[in-house]
């Protein structure tokens, strides 16, 4: 007698928490793409704020598929999804002062954000904006040739009161008398990387995960 084929999965009935796993897995780019569109139950799912305390986008393929203003709605969309849960962020040259305004004013647990090549975002508004509103549980800040400069990184700093690792790359020239005033004023900050003009500028990403039990910073080596 033959075999009977095997039955068919229905993946609709995965429960939430399993839904939920592999959403947050899957990353906010690929939920917000079509994979939160299956059917109902995977749509309920994505609603999860779970699924987007992370929003990676600055490797994901998408950057090289949509043009900015698209990528900026997908950003938006992950960060109101997120309900106020978010933890990390990162982008690139698609990022505006408008869209960091908007993470700042609605992720209060933000506990990591990395920019790589976004230029005009660090205006003097919204430097002063993060000096009176606090980022109160930013640990890692990371900035990759991206305009800022050193009197705004001040104040971005003065309103980061327990960051912890700082990654400066290819943003503003700084010699050894500014740097070790820099220094001196955040000694508080455990980790600070301050590079111009480096070939291997933010190949390595070091940031904290999302989870409530995160101390110690994860790092990704892009080179290996």
């Amino acid at each position: 007698m033959d075999d009977a084929p095997p039955l068919a999965r229905d993946w609709s009935l995965l429960p939430f928490d399993a839904l939920s796993s592999i959403f947050t897995r899957a990353g906010a780019v690929e939920v917000l793409m079509g994979a939160g569109l299956v059917c109902r139950s995977w749509l309920e799912a994505a609603k999860l704020p779970d699924v987007w305390r992370a929003i990676d986008m600055d490797k994901h393929e998408v950057l090289f598929l949509k043009d900015d203003a698209v990528l900026r709605a997908m950003a938006k969309a992950a960060v109101h999804r997120s309900g106020g849960q978010l933890r990390v962020f990162a982008g690139k040259h698609f990022v505006t002062d408008e869209l960091i305004k908007s993470i700042l004013e609605s992720s209060p647990l933000l506990r990591t954000l990395r920019l790589v090549s976004c230029h005009n975002v660090f205006s003097k508004h919204i430097a002063s904006a993060m000096k009176q509103s606090p980022l109160l549980e930013l640990r890692s800040l990371e900035l990759g040739n991206t305009d800022i400069t050193l009197e705004d990184l001040t104040t971005v700093l003065e309103g980061c009161r327990v960051l912890e690792v700082l990654s400066v790359c290819d943003c503003f020239e700084i010699d050894d008398e500014e740097e070790r005033a820099l220094r001196a004023k955040f000694a508080r900050i455990k980790t600070m990387t301050l590079e111009w003009d480096d070939d291997d500028c933010c190949n390595c990403s070091c940031y904290y995960g999302y989870s409530d039990n995160s101390s110690t910073p994860d790092c990704e080596d892009e080179r290996t």
